[in-house]
């Protein structure tokens, strides 16, 4: 019995990427069964761009509020549970543009596993074609390094792959971190499971408007430094709930420092890069989103 793949698109006010994703989505060898569209209250064009798309397999959802990448995937993953019965999920922001033998790749993987994995990653090049998105590789990365598998801890949700089975036994992705680090915290809690792995013939690229890593809350774009107060206050509630508390400890006072080095050296605007830094941190520390169940 053939395996069937679920696509689950999150995007918001990027149409030409989004176009691009679907078309590589629509076009894969081995044909995903469907795609569920989140379009996070998009004013762009989306909304009638979407409606005017005829094939069946698209399931779509415009929502009147942004829940953010956090809340359209959890969002996301509930619907494709609840409205296919497809054996796999396909996890992507818009920007992600998927090789035409990428699907085809991972469902290989999942059978060569016999299942037993706790999620797929792609390998994941950037638009100048260096590694981007580069997973977290455990101290057993090379166990099966011959099958063309890195074992991995941690990965993004650019083309990322699980089984229905895990979601129904892990819940959802949480919708309230809103944005950043919500696929790290999924990952390290489906990674209970079952060793995770990239796949080195899964292609995908990130069309990111800059490349991953590259930016930092003293250097980014004024208008992106909020999204900053989500990212330190969610990777304090990851340390909290998969490390010890000496580890809590430490990354307290490392933000400590650094908000005041990010003052210190912010190109303009100080009180609000490093508040943001600060604010995060602060709140993180009493931050109890609860984990929804999938179904």
């Amino acid at each position: 019995m053939s395996m069937k793949t679920c696509a689950v698109v999150v995007t918001y006010n990027r149409l030409s990427l989004l176009k691009e994703c679907l078309t590589a989505l629509l076009s894969q060898s081995t044909a995903v069964a469907h795609i569920v569209v989140v379009n996070n209250n998009s004013d762009d064009g989306t909304t009638e761009y979407l409606s005017q798309l005829t094939d069946g397999r698209l399931i779509i959802h415009n929502l009147t509020k942004n829940l953010g990448g956090a809340g359209g995937f959890s969002f996301g993953l509930k619907k494709a549970i609840s409205d296919t019965e497809d054996d796999y999920f396909w996890l992507m922001d818009d920007d992600t543009i998927v090789d035409q033998q990428c699907n085809q790749a991972l469902l290989d993987t999942a059978k060569k596993l016999d299942n037993k994995f706790g999620f797929l990653a792609a390998n994941v090049r950037w638009t100048d074609g260096t590694p981007s998105n580069v997973p977290i590789p455990t101290a057993e990365w090379p166990i099966r390094i011959t099958d063309g598998l890195v074992e991995i801890s941690v990965s993004t949700f650019v083309a990322f792959f699980v089984s229905r089975i895990n979601v129904i036994k892990v819940g959802l992705p949480i919708a309230e971190f809103f944005i950043w680090q919500d696929d790290v915290e999924y990952c390290l809690r489906v990674g209970k499971l079952n060793s995770s792995y990239l796949v080195d013939q899964a292609i995908a690229i990130h069309k990111s408007a800059s490349k991953p890593g590259t930016f930092l809350v003293q250097n980014d774009d004024l208008s992106r430094v909020p999204r900053y107060y989500y990212q330190f206050r969610n990777n304090m509630y990851i340390t909290r709930h998969y490390h010890d508390k000496k580890a809590v400890r430490k990354m307290v006072r490392v933000n400590l420092i650094d908000t005041l080095r990010v003052f210190v050296k912010a190109k303009d605007h100080r009180f609000k890069r490093a508040g943001a830094e600060l604010r995060g941190t602060l709140k993180g520390l009493t931050f109890e989103p609860k984990v929804k169940p999938a179904k």
